[in-house]
């Protein structure tokens, strides 16, 4: 009823020529992200037509965005900037991306006007600005970007038949890449040096090059693990065993399934008995494929001697007998062809242990599918963190959740109708209503208002930062805990302690391990204590064995209120491996969890 009060009265207004009034109410309104689609869209038209006669054009093109009007939102949007009038162009049923394009152009945003020329297959065009983009000097200092505008250029260049150039393009993205990668490791930033390898596998697949395909993949895997999240990790083994199987690539998909096997067994896994099979299989494949290209019988020999071992480890006795009986066959020396032909008799009454295979979970079976990271950071890049233009590129995403597109139509509105948008009070309410939108696009913007010199903006940004749920948002968590500013600490300290999920497991331990802060390793051990992950039950056994005093209370404590499903396990583990005064207090622990 007071929304629907409030709505009234600003058509009341509105009639009346007070469009001022009808906008603050309608403000009101459009906050309230919950109400259905049709009171929401009727009251946010209304909200469009009040900002136009108030002159605000640039907040009532917002609202029609939203809304997908997108003829309403051309007319509107004529009179403002060039970014708005082309993503009126993309809005709506009947996307025109060539129109967009030459208003990108003209705002100076070559690389989203090469992305809508792409969209319109206009190649030739999209080339142009990709090449345009290349000559910006900033890239200079960015190989991670200049290494995406390279990628493009050449994905370009293929369409246009230009083989040879985009080869080139390619190689120059691949070198970039591989030295972005190293450069995000050495500053910590390993969630961006994983994108770096997301691409190069991208590029691996296009191009049908193994080399880089694999390059990606292992580097992928590995920053997986080291963050300690294993079904990532091993979603990526399984992808790209698959495409190394269909390329043929048997030895490579063996030495991956070798890997996969062992790790899904280090971290307690009950289906690496099935990797271990498929590694035997593959160590076969890859044997026979060595015979049938005329190799060496030797190399034949390796392959199926790592079969061999692979189903003995699995249980499959019977089986490695069989690859016994194949080795007496391939051709070998005598003395070797014989003594395995002994072996498969000595050992002719082995049989499979039943049970051996666990089938895999469900989550393996479902292709990796990788985001546009090439387009997503170069429109990121070229925004250069400006909320209003981020809040656009959300708006523009019809595939979001409608919530999402309403906070960040609440949040773009918020300085296209502030008397005074850049004053520290309204920047500060600025971070805040762009943290409520609680995707990963609003990084940026955040990361921007960051720099401002007023605590309170910083602050802002750090509450702001408890909403957002990505290894990304400790970037700004870590230059909080050093803060100068003893209220921004505060809110670095309380962004610490609500954050617990499984990406965030690297970052704080790293911040309890390193900060000099004993408020912030509370805050990160606290927080741990909550990670649903075996590393980070892990984490607090190894801090109960080395931690100061404090800490080892704090981990007693979350170890026996931890409603992780695997904890007792871990902890029946840790007793078998400990000792003395250390095995004793992991007995107290169970037995004060009263597990058995």
């Amino acid at each position: 009823m007071i929304t629907e009060e409030a709505v009234q009265r600003a058509r009341q207004n509105l009639s009346a020529g007070n469009p001022v009034e009808s906008v603050r109410l309608l403000v009101s309104v459009a906050e309230q992200a919950h109400l259905v689609d049709r009171d929401y869209d009727d009251a946010m038209y209304l909200l469009a037509q009040a900002l136009s006669q108030a002159n605000l054009l640039r907040a009532a093109a917002t609202v029609l965005l939203y809304l997908g009007r997108a003829e309403d939102m051309i007319r509107v949007a004529a009179g403002t900037q060039p970014t708005d009038l082309a993503r009126a162009y993309l809005c709506g049923p009947r996307p025109q991306p060539r129109e967009a394009a030459k208003h990108y152009r003209t705002a100076g945003w070559p690389a989203h006007s090469a992305i809508a020329y792409e969209r319109a297959e206009d190649f030739a065009s999209a080339r142009a600005m990709w090449e345009e983009v290349m000559a910006d000097g900033r890239l200079r200092k960015d190989p991670y970007v200049a290494a995406l505008v390279s990628f493009n250029l050449g994905r370009v260049l293929k369409r246009l038949g230009e083989d040879t150039q985009a080869h080139r393009c390619r190689v120059r993205a691949m070198r970039l890449l591989e030295e972005a990668a190293d450069v995000l490791e050495t500053r910590g930033l390993r969630d961006r040096a994983f994108d770096c390898f997301q691409v190069l596998l991208t590029l691996g697949i296009e191009t049908g090059s193994f080399e880089n395909l694999a390059e990606g993949y292992v580097n992928c895997v590995r920053i997986l693990r080291e963050d300690h999240l294993k079904h990532y990790a091993l979603q990526y083994y399984e992808d790209f065993i698959k495409k190394a199987e269909a390329a043929g690539e048997h030895h490579a998909s063996a030495t991956m399934l070798h890997e996969a096997a062992n790790y899904a067994r280090a971290v307690g896994l009950n289906f690496h008995g099935t990797l271990r099979v498929r590694e035997a299989q593959a160590w076969e494949k890859a044997g026979a494929s060595i015979l049938s290209s005329g190799g060496a019988g030797e190399l034949a020999e390796n392959a199926y001697l790592a079969a061999i071992g692979a189903y003995s480890n699995a249980g499959m006795h019977g089986s490695a007998v069989a690859t016994f009986r194949t080795l007496s066959t391939i051709g070998l020396e005598e003395a070797r062809t014989k003594r395995y032909a002994r072996l498969a008799e000595r050992y002719s009454d082995a049989r499979n242990e039943g049970g051996a295979s666990v089938r895999l979970p469900d989550y393996l079976q479902q292709p990796v599918k990788y985001p546009d990271i090439w387009n997503d950071d170069v429109i990121e890049w070229e925004a250069s963190g400006d909320p209003i233009e981020t809040c656009g590129e959300i708006l523009l995403d019809t595939a979001l959740p409608s919530f999402i597109r309403r906070r960040a139509l609440v949040a773009r509105l918020w300085p296209l109708t502030h008397s005074a948008p850049q004053h520290p009070t309204a920047l500060a309410t600025l971070a805040e209503k762009l943290g409520q939108i609680q995707v990963y696009q609003t990084l940026s913007p955040l990361e921007q208002l960051y720099e401002h010199t007023a605590p309170t903006v910083r602050a802002s940004v750090l509450r702001a930062s408890q909403m957002l749920f990505f290894k990304r948002t400790f970037v700004m968590i870590n230059r909080g805990v050093m803060d100068p500013d003893t209220a921004v600490r505060a809110n670095a300290r309380d962004a610490v302690a609500r954050l617990h999920f499984p990406h965030a497991f690297d970052p704080l331990s790293r911040l309890h391990r390193d900060s000099v802060d004993p408020e912030i390793r509370r805050a990160a051990l606290g927080s741990i204590g909550k990670v649903q992950t075996i590393e980070a039950i892990e984490y607090l056994i190894g801090v109960l064995s080395h931690g100061t005093n404090d800490d080892r209370r704090m981990a007693y404590d979350l170890l026996s209120r931890s409603d992780f499903p695997d904890t007792g396990r871990a902890l029946a583990s840790a007793i078998e491996r400990e000792t003395g005064e250390m095995q004793r207090v992991l007995q107290q622990i169970r037995a004060a969890r009263g597990d058995r």
